[in-house]
């Protein structure tokens, strides 16, 4: 039996296959579901909607022409964007050689600082401030545990 997938989830399936991604349609529903993209029904939810994170297309063509009208290269260059600017918020003091093959640390206070203002700016893409918002939830579960 085949599983009919609603139009956002095929979209966002095609997407991720183009970046290369082993993703299958049944995790990218369940994750557009937790990010509050789509509801249980497969249709964009009202926040979505307002926040421009999905425009309603009329015809199947139309979104895929606009989907079409993604590229992988777009999407790299904007995440290589949302690291420089992190990055560039740091002292260079925050940076530590490690040894001679290339390792580095980095400061995590410097680091969650950085975020935060980057985020609080607005500065960062949509991915990026989700990918950031993730970092820094990792970098205060280490501190708690290490209290």
């Amino acid at each position: 039996m085949e599983i009919i997938y609603p139009p956002l989830v095929e979209q966002a399936y095609q997407m991720m296959k183009k970046l290369n991604n082993n993703l299958s349609k049944q995790e990218i529903y369940k994750k557009l579901i937790k990010i509050n993209m789509i509801d249980q029904h497969g249709n964009p939810t009202k926040w979505a909607l307002d926040n421009g994170l999905v425009t309603k297309a009329s015809t199947i063509e139309e979104a895929r022409s606009k989907l079409n009208q993604i590229k992988p290269q777009e999407i790299e260059d904007q995440a290589d964007a949302d690291l420089k600017n992190v990055f560039s918020r740091m002292p260079k003091s925050a940076f530590n050689y490690l040894n001679d093959n290339d390792e580095y640390a980095m400061d995590s206070k410097e680091l969650k600082r950085a975020i935060q203002s980057a985020l609080k700016d607005g500065s960062l893409s949509r991915a990026g401030r989700i990918k950031w918002q993730k970092v820094l939830k990792d970098i205060k579960r280490q501190e708690q545990n290490n209290d």
